[in-house]
């Protein structure tokens, strides 16, 4: 409710200022951009190479707990029991690293990952000016803030999305035709 208030607000805001003077209100998608960008396929192919030597590595990780842990398995019962606890410390140790690596890789992916969309999420965001800017806009809604769309309802000429695709040197998502809602019919009720 509390994200909801200022959008009205906001929306009413609008609305009282139409009665003064004719405000401009454009959308576009930022995700959409991207998308349609070559940069895209090059973070993409980056990330899942980093994610893969990530993989590589836990796997590695992982074959030497197993390997470890299958010896104290076998050996177990022939094992001095200082050597016993010894084993089952160490195993305790490679297992906390185990479960530390996978945490801290994961941490290090979404940093490769905001690290490389960054710059770019900038370059879009100076594009997306720029084309505001230059059709005359005085506000520009986001189509994809946090996975909730913002804007509810827009008529497409107002869309700045191909736009700042095309200013970006992207390709321009194609338009997709505007389906007829399907007709119903009531049957008649009969007497």
């Amino acid at each position: 409710m509390k994200k909801i208030l200022p959008i009205i607000a906001f929306v009413l805001l609008i609305a009282v200022g139409q009665t003064f003077a004719q405000v401009k209100v454009g959308y576009a998608s930022a995700e959409a951009v991207l998308g349609q960008l070559p940069v895209a396929k090059t973070i993409e192919a980056e990330l899942k190479a980093y994610s893969a030597q990530l993989a590589k590595e836990m796997e590695t990780k992982q074959k030497e707990f197993e390997g470890k842990y299958q010896d104290y398995v076998k050996n177990n019962a022939t094992m001095p029991v200082v050597v016993k606890e010894q084993r089952e410390k160490e195993l305790q140790t490679l297992n906390q690293n185990l479960q530390e690596f996978q945490q801290k890789a994961q941490q290090d992916l979404e940093k490769k990952r905001g690290d490389l969309l960054t710059p770019v999420f900038g370059k879009i965001q100076t594009a997306l000016d720029e084309v505001s800017k230059a059709e005359g806009f005085d506000f520009v809604f986001s189509t994809d803030a946090s996975g909730v769309p913002i804007l509810l309802f827009a008529k497409e000429e107002h869309n700045l999305t191909n736009k700042v695709i095309i200013k970006l040197g992207g390709t321009p998502i194609p338009a997709t035709p505007v389906k007829p809602a399907p007709t119903t019919t009531t049957p008649e009720k009969k007497n």
